[in-house]
């Protein structure tokens, strides 16, 4: 079962990141109250945020691969940030819960390019979080691996990531899909996350 698409338009005369930004937006913002920095110190919550994490991970990446053209597969695997979340699952003694709700529509490859944006971006936002982990007692090896990711190697794999979307995403009717791909996937990763902590994020 997956999230319906949404369907954006993305002005044609805009580069892929700002487009994929702006259409994101709201949806990017719903995510952001769910996660809510403030909160995460709240061991018992931080562990919900992992578990709801490691749920919708543990589809999505096969569910976008069957998305991407086979040529992208090792690419993609090569970044899965998946067993920093198992690890940390471990060293909090918590299991491993599954996937919590439907995936997102992806009907095409544009539409898994925007997917991608979604969890290449959320790679470069925790490195903010860890920060603030680490004050918490959450570091990488301590708890905190899933935010901490790549650690310095995160903004070149970022760059790396977006002159790939300027590739993948610069034909309109592409960059269009995209933009419904990512809105989709924040929504339903933002659904796992609310089954994970049994609550709602409250409006803007």
């Amino acid at each position: 079962m997956s999230v319906p698409a949404v369907r954006p338009v993305a002005p044609p005369t805009v580069a892929p990141l700002p487009a994929l930004r702006a259409a994101t937006r709201t949806h990017h913002q719903r995510l952001d109250r769910l996660i809510d920095l403030r909160r995460l110190a709240d061991g018992r919550r931080y562990g919900r945020v992992l578990q709801g994490m490691e749920g919708f991970l543990g589809a999505w990446e096969g569910h976008v691969a069957a998305a991407l053209p086979a040529p992208w597969h090792a690419w993609l695997r090569g970044r899965s940030r998946r067993p920093f979340l198992e690890q940390d699952l471990r060293a909090l003694g918590l299991s491993v819960r599954g996937p919590l709700g439907p995936m997102p529509e992806l009907g095409s490859a544009a539409a898994a390019w925007g997917s991608i944006y979604v969890m290449e971006g959320s790679a470069l936002g925790g490195q903010v979080i860890t920060r603030s982990l680490a004050q918490a007692g959450l570091t990488p090896g301590r708890g905190g691996a899933y935010f901490h990711g790549w650690g310095p190697a995160t903004g070149s794999m970022w760059h790396e990531a977006r002159r790939l979307l300027d590739e993948q995403l610069a034909d309109p009717a592409r960059l269009t899909q995209a933009c419904a791909g990512a809105c989709a996937t924040f929504d339903a990763l933002a659904h796992h996350l609310e089954l994970a902590l049994h609550e709602r994020p409250s409006p803007a």
